[in-house]
């Protein structure tokens, strides 16, 4: 059954899987990261309330204007973008601020990509497999943020949060370059299409 299943829809699960990858792997040992950069629990906990909070009042206010639902390709793609330069920001972290900074800019980027790859996501599953490749999809997820949070924590304890953030970079830049190919992939299907 997996094997019947459409490119794109793989395509965007394999690309959204590694971003979540990238995520996972700091996110069980997130306090000690902020312990490491001088803050504490307090700060650890405010950072993360800072992520979610501009996450979701930012998707609920740009998501309502026409003009990015007709352009949201291009959306989609300047906030993963917006995102994967957050991801980064971590290896320039030194001090609280600098973290509330960074973990908004992320939430700035999630917020533009999340709701269209959403849409996206849908337009590719298959309409007699439907609650399959999502609950597929559903289940990867959690798959993946286990391994990511093993694998983190081998990273972090065995070579550092620096070795650890080169990871979470490198897998945010791979999601990137597959959500990149997805389009191209996307647009020569339509040309195939039209002229067949």
């Amino acid at each position: 059954l997996i094997m019947k299943i459409n490119t794109l829809y793989k395509i965007l699960l394999v690309s959204y899987t590694t971003s979540i990858f990238s995520e996972g792997i700091i996110l069980p040992i997130y306090a000690v990261f902020v312990q490491k950069i001088g803050g504490d629990i307090l700060d650890a906990s405010g950072a993360m309330a800072a992520f979610l909070v501009t996450q979701g009042i930012f998707t609920i206010v740009a998501h309502k204007f026409k003009w990015i639902n007709k352009h949201r390709i291009p959306v989609m793609i300047f906030g993963w973008i917006i995102w994967v330069c957050g991801i980064a920001m971590y290896l320039i972290i030194s001090s609280v601020l600098m973290l509330f900074v960074t973990q908004i800019l992320t939430a700035l980027g999630n917020a533009l990509a999340d709701p269209i790859f959403d849409q996206e996501l849908a337009n590719h599953t298959d309409k007699q497999s439907q609650e399959f490749e999502w609950g597929f999809f559903e289940g990867s997820i959690d798959i993946v943020q286990g391994v990511a949070a093993i694998v983190g924590g081998l990273l972090a304890s065995l070579f550092g949060f620096r070795v650890l953030i080169y990871a979470m970079v490198a897998s945010a830049t791979l999601s990137l370059v597959l959500i990149l190919y997805y389009i191209v992939k996307m647009k020569a299907i339509k040309q195939i299409r039209k002229f067949a």
